[in-house]
């Protein structure tokens, strides 16, 4: 991997950038430039990875990390300086070997393949095929997902167009802004693997979040193919022209139509909040806000008296971001969530680290890899039901009790004197069956003179207060609804129809939803899904990891029609039905269908709609090359392409 950028640190930047950069991810790229693996031999290597720590020193004494840091910078200036990687492209045993020996524990050699693609050692699908001529994309939605199939078609000189209904881009990061807003996925996992940008915290912020969303688009020329202000209301397919077309309306109010070969849906699933039909609710005379449309110039707390309805991932962001502002904060929770220590949260990068990681690609990367494994399947046998586990409802087997004494301590720890709060706090389901939050501070928040927490569920509303089911009524001059989204009507409302005018939500039965790898649906051809059903990792992992391989799927998938002469790819229904069934055969074994647990990824059938049952390494070898046999295809009028090559 050779020096392309243009940054030249000088030496005392450079020796403070080491100086706060994590001592086992030094390791990985010391072996790589100098090609000395006594780097992961005694006495460096580190401690096992616990949590989702970094593990910033590696647990190793003072002198060592320095050690360890000293060679770094004098290698990362030899590196600046032209000197060419020792080891540019490691064997997959090394590879694994330096993963395995930074992070404390075995990875297994089925991963290799992942950690090659990750360090950028592993060609991409093969798009040395034009697209036929007139060929183009419609792309509905300009959020993460559109930005992803943008940059994609791009590079392969595809003609497109974003339609989107909002007047700026960025999706859920555009939206979402009420106090304490961000991400729970580390900044350099909650990005592209091609876009690196000079992150100030660990975790970022929304408005960071879509600085550079916006940048990305910029980057990559995209804002001139978006269509502000425009909304698809129906997409259907014409089987004589092999081609969708669909109506938009524009922000005038008139409908026109577009057409397009395929059909990219990026319309997401966090786009439709959910706000309880609740008995008096017009006659609140304060404000009464969803966290998803909280305004952008914030709202007037100060001394006011707030009822936090909710007690999710965005009730734990507001709580603490707006507690030192109001006079009294009621928060209602219906049930108690499990939380996981946030050792990094709102914690700054060091300006010269942020600059190490933005031009020194191979510290990078290796960085965000080890990053991507205690974020990612480090966690799956946790999820797993044990049949012979006893229990009692509270968990699911030996490595999942852990979990559950480790977060009652932690909360236990946490609360200080208000042990009094922890029946309220402690959750009687196992670990993980909802969706694991992280600490920014809730239970000391909770903890705090003017702060209230009622378990119970908001029974009406009226002009200065809340009522809750327990029959207390609870002054307010603010409510603020956390009440999350609905995630499983997917594609809501946007009319889909495909062969022969059928509709997919009826195909759907509503609320519940399947495809092909979460990307395809038999029935409407050339229409790919992301962020589709069954994507979502719930043990961990980062959303745009899952679009990534989507795309990278649907441009496999891309190269070979454009190879072949092929129009149109319908995925077959047996292929569909089968993957669906091995999907629900995964769920009916692991923590979310197990009794008494229900969470938001449950359509109304108690079938999970959102989560993905698959190891993440299982989800890359499915997506890595896409397989013309599992499609009905049809040959481009006038193709050479022979029946053979078009129809497997």
């Amino acid at each position: 991997m050779s020096q392309t950028t243009a940054y030249t640190p000088d030496p005392a930047a450079l020796a403070a950038a080491v100086a706060a950069a994590n001592v086992p991810t030094l390791a990985c790229v010391l072996v790589q430039l100098t090609g000395d693996r006594r780097w992961i031999e005694p006495p460096y290597v580190p401690t096992r990875t616990r949590g989702l720590e970094d593990n910033d020193d590696g647990g190793l004494p003072e002198l060592v990390q320095q050690e360890v840091r000293d060679a770094a910078v004098k290698a990362f200036a030899e590196w600046f300086a032209g000197k060419q990687p020792a080891l540019p492209d490691p064997d997959d045993a090394l590879l694994l070997e330096m993963m395995s020996v930074t992070l404390g524990e075995q990875i297994p050699a089925e991963y290799a393949s992942m950690i090659r693609h990750e360090l950028g050692l592993a060609p991409g699908p093969d798009l040395s095929v034009p697209p036929p001529a007139g060929f183009s994309a419609l792309i509905i939605g300009a959020g993460i997902s559109g930005l992803c199939a943008a940059i994609a078609f791009r590079a392969a000189g595809i003609a497109y167009t974003i339609v989107e209904r909002r007047e700026s881009l960025g999706g859920v990061w555009f939206e979402n802004r009420y106090p304490g807003a961000a991400c729970d996925v580390p900044s350099h996992l909650y990005s592209f693997s091609f876009a690196p940008y000079p992150w100030s915290r660990y975790f970022a912020g929304s408005r960071e979040i879509h600085a550079y969303l916006e940048q990305v688009a910029d980057e990559n020329d995209i804002r001139r193919h978006i269509r502000f202000g425009h909304e698809v209301i129906e997409a259907r397919f014409d089987e004589a022209a092999a081609l969708w077309h669909a109506d938009v309306r524009t922000p005038d109010g008139r409908t026109e139509t577009l057409g397009a070969n395929i059909v990219i849906s990026g319309v997401g699933a966090f786009n439709k909040p959910r706000i309880p039909d609740v008995p008096g609710l017009a006659t609140f005379e304060g404000p009464s806000v969803h966290t998803a449309c909280y305004p952008g110039e914030g709202l007037d707390l100060a001394g006011r008296r707030v009822v936090l309805v909710g007690n999710g991932a965005s009730a734990m962001q507001v709580a603490p971001a707006i507690v030192d502002e109001v006079a009294a904060l009621t928060i209602v929770q219906r049930t108690p969530q499990w939380v996981a220590p946030f050792p990094k949260f709102h914690q700054p990068i060091p300006a010269p680290l942020q600059d190490l990681l933005q031009n020194v690609t191979l510290y990078r990367l290796w960085y965000r890899l080890r990053l991507s494994w205690a974020f990612n399947d480090k966690l799956y046998d946790a999820l797993q039901q044990d049949p012979a586990w006893e229990g009692d409802g509270r968990s699911i087997n030996a490595i999942n009790e852990g979990h559950r004494r480790h977060l009652g301590a932690y909360a236990l720890a946490e609360l200080g004197e208000r042990q009094d709060l922890l029946p309220q706090l402690l959750p009687d389901y196992p670990p993980f069956g909802k969706r694991m939050l992280l600490d920014n501070g809730w239970f000391r928040t909770l903890a705090r003179d003017h702060v209230e927490l009622v378990t119970a569920g908001v029974q009406e509303v009226r002009p200065n207060s809340v009522v809750t089911s327990d029959g207390v009524e609870h002054p307010a001059d603010v409510i603020i609804w956390a009440t999350g989204f609905d995630v499983v009507n997917l594609l809501a409302p946007m009319r889909v129809k495909g062969i022969g005018g059928r509709d997919i939500h009826e195909d759907w039965d509503g609320d519940d939803a399947r495809a092909y790898l979460g990307t395809v649906v038999p029935g409407y051809p050339n229409l790919f899904c992301l962020y589709g059903p069954n994507t979502q990792f719930g043990h961990g992992g980062s959303l745009i990891t899952v679009l990534e391989r989507q795309m990278h799927y649907v441009m496999s998938l891309l190269g070979q029609m454009f190879a072949h002469g092929i129009a149109t790819v319908d995925v077959r229904r047996d292929v569909h039905d089968a993957y669906n069934a091995d999907v629900d055969s995964r769920h009916s074994r692991m923590i979310w269908t197990y009794p008494g647990v229900e969470n938001y990824c449950q359509n109304s059938k108690g079938r999970i709609v959102v989560n993905n049952p698959f190891r993440i390494i299982e989800v890359w070898e499915m997506t890595e090359t896409a397989n013309l046999d599992d499609y009905v295809c049809t040959p481009l009028v006038g193709s050479p392409a022979t029946a053979e090559a078009v129809a497997p």
